[in-house]
């Protein structure tokens, strides 16, 4: 069977086996990700010698902002869209071409279901529509998770909080950033009992920057919700699929076609199980592009798909992808 089939049948329930799937997704990957192979080669890694999925080479975040490196193991006339990284308005913004969406669409789904997530039912995004914001993977995400629901932010970026008035109990779903603005400009609400909160992202943006924690407890007291219904997701553009945490549980988790790992900040090499380093994620949904990604987030690893995040390296930047790497993606 296909690959891309076997994953999208595990992903809708049917059973998988990581550790097989990782090696063959990276032997996919070496063979036509003509740019991720040459990054593999330079580190002595192939599809030879790599017996675990501990040893598929991450490739770096930072990559993906590289102008004329092409992620992807397929042609460019199959390109159907991309989704952008944030950033700023000054910063390089990481680009994720993508020939079809139906992984991503399974994977956010087939995670929701796996990890015990609530039913969304009649959401409340303060988030624009998909149609306003093509090239972001997060308002992709609500675009599938909506069923008749209200979206608050318009097409010019004005919060449109004179909308919100649930009647019974509500999912509010957005950035942290969007919900913080919200925060700003609307009255406090106590919501109905069941209701709940899903939010990503950090506080940084605002005049005044907030830690996770504060994030929290700011919209548990706005929205009347509890700090244990408040949901954060983890997740990027450059991967296609989301870690989960709840905000009374100190791990993100993600779905069985994942894995993480934890380096060394200075040598790359994998961190002693405990110990503090760079988070690596392994997302077999990212079949089409790299599977295997080095973030500049700090973690600890708790399991296979587990981690304790403690947030982005302040020297990250500094960092950055070194010249080495990019000749290498380059050349």
């Amino acid at each position: 069977m296909h690959l891309k089939s076997r994953l999208l049948e595990w992903m809708g329930g049917a059973k998988g086996d990581f550790a097989e799937l990782s090696l063959e997704v990276f032997w996919h990957q070496f063979a036509e990700n003509a740019a991720y192979r040459k990054y593999c080669e330079a580190l002595g890694k192939n599809p030879e010698n790599t017996i675990s999925w501990r040893e598929i080479p991450a490739l770096p975040t930072d990559v993906f902002k590289l102008p004329g490196v092409a992620l992807r193991g397929f042609p460019e006339g199959e390109i159907t869209g991309h989704f952008l990284t944030s950033g700023t308005t000054t910063e390089t913004k990481g680009k994720h071409e993508f020939r079809d969406l139906g992984l991503y669409e399974a994977s956010v789904l087939g995670a929701w279901q796996l990890l015990g997530l609530p039913e969304i039912r009649r959401p409340w995004f303060f988030s624009q529509r998909p149609e306003d914001a093509p090239h972001s993977s997060l308002v992709r995400m609500f675009g599938i998770f909506d069923k008749n629901g209200e979206w608050l932010i318009d097409s010019d970026g004005r919060i449109t909080v004179e909308k919100f008035a649930p009647s019974g109990p509500a999912a509010v779903l957005g950035t942290s950033l969007a919900l913080l603005r919200a925060c700003d400009e609307m009255a406090p609400v106590s919501l109905p009992e069941g209701s709940w909160i899903f939010e990503t992202g950090g506080g940084k943006g605002l005049r005044q920057s907030f830690a996770p924690e504060q994030v929290r407890a700011r919209l548990s007291a706005h929205f009347g919700v509890p700090e244990s219904r408040i949901l954060n997701e983890y997740g990027m553009t450059e991967l296609f699929s989301q870690f989960y945490k709840w905000g009374d549980a100190q791990t993100h988790t993600g779905p069985p076609w994942t894995a993480v790992r934890i380096v060394d900040v200075h040598t790359g090499e994998a961190a002693s199980y405990g110990e503090i380093g760079y988070l690596e994620i392994i997302d077999l949904a990212n079949l089409d592009t790299v599977a295997a990604i080095r973030t500049q987030d700090l973690a600890i690893a708790v399991g296979e798909r587990e981690f304790i995040l403690l947030g982005r390296d302040p020297a990250a930047l500094a960092r950055g992808c070194s010249r080495g790497v990019e000749d290498v993606m380059k050349g």
